[in-house]
């Protein structure tokens, strides 16, 4: 009636232009360092017993086995990390470090963070400290081990010479990890007043949609069986992005990012 089913949906964009632009020429330069075979073929890791056979108890073990796992996902060795765990708020490392530090934000504990990279200590080997509280939970701990450990990648491996945050939390994407950091960046939760969200990192909820969107189209996966891990609102972005990206062929991946000019 009325017309209604008879034009074609406009599918635009759900997220900024600059930032579309932005992300697919990042998504690109990350697949060009790390292996544009290597990334359509990793296999992806999910959150189920068989990716992650441990029990998140709250101890450093979980820590160290998840990071093992982590590790391999995104070839990096072990043996050059060393893992903590901290309580501390974040301004308190600044004044107390004499270093510089990058961490992976938790935009919802009031400055606190929820993982820290510190660079390369005198003995050669990578310090990440991850927060007490992740350790419970399986999600956020693998999603803020896969942060850290991406700037181990761009700016540890020397592929960066200064810090992008929101380069560092596409990387986890194209090694696999993605669905961890999208779900971490928006969680619900109930409390006694009422319904809220917790979440992680910098990329905005719509935007880690598009980011996952970009990774199925370069796999060239129609539809992927990972999707029934993501978060409802998360999910629905991704089909959103997907729905785009397939009308828009032509463009996607093929423009220029040419930042604010």
């Amino acid at each position: 009636m009325f017309g209604l089913f008879s034009k074609k949906q406009n599918n635009e964009c759900p997220i900024d232009p600059k930032m579309r632009l932005w992300m697919e020429n990042a998504f690109l330069w990350l697949a060009t360092q790390f292996g544009h075979d290597n990334i359509a073929s990793k296999p992806m890791l999910l959150p189920t017993p068989e990716h992650f056979p441990i029990r998140y108890d709250g101890s450093k073990e979980s820590l160290i086995k998840t990071a093992e796992i982590v590790a391999k996902q995104m070839e990096i060795d072990i043996n050059l990390i060393t893992l903590d765990i901290y309580e501390q708020n974040i301004q308190e490392f600044r004044s107390d470090l004499g270093q510089t530090i990058w961490t992976e934000v938790d935009k919802d504990s009031e400055g606190l963070s929820a993982g820290l990279y510190l660079g390369k200590n005198d003995n050669g080997k990578y310090d990440v400290l991850i927060e007490k509280k992740n350790l419970s939970d399986a999600e956020n701990l693998v999603a803020t081990l896969a942060h850290e450990f991406s700037h181990i990648k761009l700016l540890g491996e020397e592929r960066l010479d200064d810090n992008d945050e929101e380069l560092t939390d596409l990387t986890p994407v194209v090694y696999g990890l993605g669905i961890f950091n999208a779900n971490a960046a928006f969680k619900e939760h109930k409390s006694f007043d009422g319904y809220g969200h917790n979440s992680i990192g910098y990329l905005k909820q719509r935007e880690w949609g598009y980011a996952l969107a970009l990774y199925s189209f370069f796999r060239k996966e129609e539809n992927p069986g990972w999707l029934k891990y993501l978060t409802p609102n998360i999910r629905s972005d991704f089909k959103k992005s997907m729905l785009f990206i397939n009308d828009n062929t032509d463009k996607v991946f093929i423009e220029e990012y040419k930042g604010d000019n």
